[in-house]
């Protein structure tokens, strides 16, 4: 009865060889065993094996490792935000009140820094411009009359009392042309600017002031629209620099001995490679509502993918041990127990394995693979539904 299920099941085997190059055998091993106990004690002892033809590899895409020790990172699994890096986002607020004459950007848009946002015309910079011309104007007139009663008292034609009077009219004329410098460059005028404005006025708008960008970014708010009265304590514009941002996570009390700055991170969203970062920061108290403490991660963005508002969830490396390392991939269940293929000959065994420590990539195999031996180390999930398979034709039951 033992020779012939084993002819049939050989048959069958020929069978799924042609069709898929992937077969359901017994070991010859177990044959042997079979024939050498079963008139002993009536039992029969079949060891599962796929033999698969290299074409069979390559189609299913199963990729094949030889194990090894290595090292393992334990992870410390935390929940976060990605968030705008304080330090890169400006709030453009205009230094004088005005109305809108001209909207240059909309939200979306990316600027340079200087580059300007809008145009406004302004009451108060053209008073401040013209406060400008003007002390030009007196510092001109006192030099001039500094330089006649300079002359006239050296030739004793005026007396030295008129002489220091006009010194000190020229003194506070070039003091009131300097303060008017001041006040153009704390309303954001250039030096360059005003130098210009000095030269030439004539053609000038003295009103006309241009909200500039005072870094480059991202324009993520306007609140400018040509004819609005924009006041000079509220945001026109809101600018984000999104090349790099930081992603906040939140550590429970229970973690903070294990969660330390200089921890590499891995952040991982939805729809997005991962991201390698470490931990630079740890708040120091926590937050009396949650109990929670910050832990800052900065990421480099230069494609944008990281979105300030965005969930994330964060793999934190809080420890490293050492064993012989394989990925979780390559572990499946097998009647119960964790299993992995290795390579005997031309076939693949579902080898049972003992488990240790691991994280959600990776894991440590401490019994039943050891090193040098062959492996399935992606898509054995294949595998194991075509033993599963082997076991409906032949009709054994585990």
């Amino acid at each position: 009865m033992s020779s012939l299920r084993g002819r049939s099941s050989c048959r069958r085997s020929i069978s799924w060889l042609v069709v898929l190059g992937l077969s359901w055998v017994i070991s010859a091993s177990s044959l042997a065993g079979e024939h050498a106990h079963g008139e002993e004690d009536g039992h029969e002892h079949e060891h599962e094996a796929l033999h698969l033809a290299p074409e069979v590899l390559q189609e299913f895409g199963l990729e094949l490792a030889v194990a090894g020790r290595g090292k393992l990172a334990l992870t410390r699994r935390l929940s976060g935000e990605v968030v705008t890096a304080p330090d890169r986002l400006y709030h453009v607020v205009p230094q004088v009140a005005g109305i809108v004459r001209q909207v240059f950007k909309e939200v979306g848009d990316s600027v340079e820094a200087g580059e300007p946002l809008a145009t406004l015309s302004s009451r108060e910079l053209a008073q401040a411009r013209a406060d400008l011309l003007i002390a030009k104007s007196r510092l001109d007139l006192a030099n001039a009359n500094l330089a006649r009663e300079r002359r006239l008292y050296r030739k004793g034609i005026t007396s030295k009392r008129e002489f220091l009077k006009t010194q000190q009219e020229q003194i506070a004329a070039a003091v009131a042309l300097d303060a008017a410098r001041h006040r153009l460059l704390a309303l954001g005028m250039s030096a360059a600017e005003i130098d210009a404005l000095l030269a030439d006025h004539r053609e000038v708008d003295l009103s006309l002031y241009r909200l500039r960008a005072p870094a480059a970014g991202q324009v993520i708010e306007k609140h400018a629209a040509l004819g609005e009265f924009l006041r000079s304590d509220r945001s026109a514009f809101v600018l984000a620099d999104l090349s790099r941002v930081w992603v906040s996570l939140t550590v429970y009390q229970k973690d903070l001995a294990r969660v330390r700055p200089g921890l590499p991170v891995r952040v991982e969203a939805p729809g997005i490679p991962p991201a390698e970062g470490v931990i630079d920061y740890v708040s120091p108290v926590l937050d009396e509502a949650t109990r929670t403490a910050q832990a800052r991660v900065v990421l480099d963005n230069p494609d944008r993918r990281w979105r300030p508002g965005m969930f994330v969830d964060a793999a934190v490396a809080v420890a490293e041990v050492e064993g012989l390392v394989v990925p979780r991939e390559a572990v499946v269940e097998w009647e119960g127990r964790p299993v992995v293929f290795v390579r005997e000959g031309d076939h693949f065994e579902p080898r049972p394995v003992r488990l240790g420590q691991g994280n959600a990539r990776r894991v440590i195999v401490q019994a039943g693979l050891e090193p040098g031996e062959t492996y399935v180390a992606r898509h054995a999930f294949l595998l194991k539904a075509e033993l599963g398979k082997g076991e409906m034709d032949t009709g054994h039951h585990h």
